[in-house]
């Protein structure tokens, strides 16, 4: 697909949000060093939007189409994600048994393979599920459109507010709202985004959601760091009794999400063309061609980076990168070797539809 046929800002978004998911994985090597490692801490919380931000652009991409024939829907667009997770998955599992000296032909090898299968990529199982229920809640959104999407918001982020206040007072409840509160609300987000037409200029929107953004960040920072000691947080990310998955669906990172689609969204209104930086950028082929690239290959990369870290940690002492500096160099290190392999197996023929590439 050509530049001009694609929607840049869904693009950029891919591009920025799968290298922030790598700098994550790549702090978190580091975490498992020591008790609490701060640097993995600020990593993970100001750039946690990553998954929030992907779980948005399948709603705005997905979620009003029509699948009405289902069975058409499984062998395209459920099996075009399922086929990548498959293989992936399957060799990071290998890895991983390769690596804890499991690897062997027996029925503990098989066993130990399973529970790392099952056990890794959490976001891909759940893309998995959100695939399957898009032939459900696509009717609704079809039919009632905004309206429809803004009452699934109110009350996603009511149940926030609520489930942030249990967590707070470390009480458990019979109250069930939990249904509202999981990646579905993220999916109803960015419908919501893309559609809703806002009274205000878009250079406002932009500070806006920069705007947004940093406080968001800094409140998350100050409150997990400095207040409650790198020890536990009352947001609703990581597993917790309450959500029961790992995707952040506090308000504050409802808001910090929601800040940086708005911003990247509204970066690329046409009618700010009169500004020489943004028009450079967007006229530049070069760098539209490399974020294009890595949005395509966005889903394989997320895929095949565990992997390559695995690797890389096995047979490299990385300790020395363990500061702000060895993280970017090495983020962008593994995104680039991703890439390179994918782009690698489809210049050898292998059909992007297997490995991650749209």
């Amino acid at each position: 697909m050509e530049i001009s046929e694609r929607i840049r800002y869904v693009d950029q978004l891919r591009a920025v949000s799968i290298l922030f998911l790598i700098a994550i994985n790549v702090a978190m090597v580091f975490k498992y060093k020591s008790v609490g490692n701060l640097q993995e801490y600020v990593v993970f919380t100001t750039f946690g939007f990553g998954v929030p931000i992907f779980l948005m652009l399948l709603g705005l991409l997905m979620l009003d189409r029509d699948y009405s024939d289902i069975e058409t829907f499984i062998k395209t667009d459920f099996v075009r994600i399922f086929i990548p997770f498959l293989i992936w998955n399957t060799l990071l599992a290998l890895l991983m048994t390769a690596s804890a000296g499991k690897l062997s032909f027996s029925f503990s090898c098989v066993v130990y393979f399973m529970s790392k299968f099952m056990t890794q990529h959490w976001y891909a199982w759940m893309l998995l599920g959100l695939y399957l229920s898009l032939p459900i809640f696509s009717p609704y959104v079809r039919s009632t459109k905004l309206r429809g999407a803004k009452y699934f918001l109110i009350l996603a982020i009511s149940a926030s507010l609520i489930y942030q206040l249990i967590a707070y007072i470390g009480s458990p409840t019979y109250f069930n709202l939990t249904f509202f509160i999981g990646p579905i609300l993220y999916m109803f987000l960015g419908y919501y985004l893309e559609n809703h037409r806002f009274n205000i200029k878009s250079k406002w929107l932009i500070l806006l959601g920069f705007a947004i953004f940093l406080i968001t960040t800094a409140y998350m920072i100050n409150f997990d760091i400095f207040v409650n000691g790198i020890q536990k947080t009352i947001f609703l990310h990581h597993y917790n009794f309450l959500t029961e998955n790992y995707v952040d669906v506090s308000v504050v990172a409802i808001l910090q999400a929601a800040g940086v689609f708005v911003m990247i969204k509204y970066l690329n209104d046409p009618k700010l063309q009169n500004n020489k930086i943004l028009k450079r950028i967007h006229n530049s082929r070069k760098f539209n061609y490399s974020v294009m690239t890595i949005s395509r290959a966005c889903y394989g990369v997320y895929l095949l980076n565990q992997s390559l870290l695995l690797i890389l940690t096995t047979f490299v002492d990385i300790s020395f990168l363990d500061n702000p500096v060895g993280i970017v160099v090495l983020t962008f290190v593994l995104a680039f070797v991703c890439c390179a392999i994918i782009l690698g197996l489809i210049e050898m023929g292998v059909p992007g539809k297997y490995i991650g590439y749209d």
